[in-house]
């Protein structure tokens, strides 16, 4: 069985100002389950689209009963984000999977950032995650609920953090700019 979750929200920034917190927000102060965040790849393709890898290690937030089995007995998972952000179109996609225990469990993200259509300032966020786990019977059961609710929750999460960040980000340029503008 596959469980499916989908979240979408409108931030009052452009699309720019979204992408650019995005493959920068991790790992933060906020979201203490997000360990490291490393760029493996970042390239510029002749139409100005740029791709970026990356690989995130979490923590492993599985309840206890969920570790019988050994390969989930780990600290953290490892997962692999890659996203594609097109100026003209000022559109980011962004997929992600895990690279840890995928022999058990499969996790995938699809994520895209779009202009609202309303008002092109906004950005429009639409995501859907899925998580399928393998071979484990009722366990297999119990992990996919956790999992639902898991994404549903990190979603919000991240929302909620981008948020944040983009208001802190706001503010810093706004302190500055008025500082130098007052005492120039």
């Amino acid at each position: 069985m596959t469980v499916t979750v989908k979240a979408e929200h409108v931030y009052q920034e452009p699309v720019e100002v979204v992408a650019v917190t995005h493959l920068s927000k991790y790992p933060n102060e906020y979201d203490p389950n997000i360990l490291s965040c490393a760029v493996l790849e970042r390239k510029i393709d002749g139409d100005g689209q740029t791709y970026t890898k990356r690989v995130a290690a979490v923590r492993n937030v599985l309840p206890s009963i969920f570790r019988r089995v050994k390969s989930l007995q780990v600290d953290h998972f490892e997962l692999q984000e890659e996203s594609w952000y097109d100026r003209r179109l000022r559109k980011l996609s962004v997929r992600s999977h895990n690279i840890s225990v995928s022999d058990w469990i499969t996790m995938r993200e699809a994520s895209v950032y779009t202009p609202h259509q309303q008002n092109p300032n906004w950005t429009n966020f639409e995501q859907e995650g899925t998580i399928t786990v393998h071979g484990l019977g009722r366990l297999g059961c119990l992990i996919e609920m956790f999992g639902k609710r898991f994404l549903s929750v990190g979603a919000q999460r991240s929302i909620t953090i981008t948020e944040k960040l983009m208001a802190e980000r706001s503010k810093r340029i706004t302190s500055f700019w008025y500082s130098e503008f007052l005492f120039a």
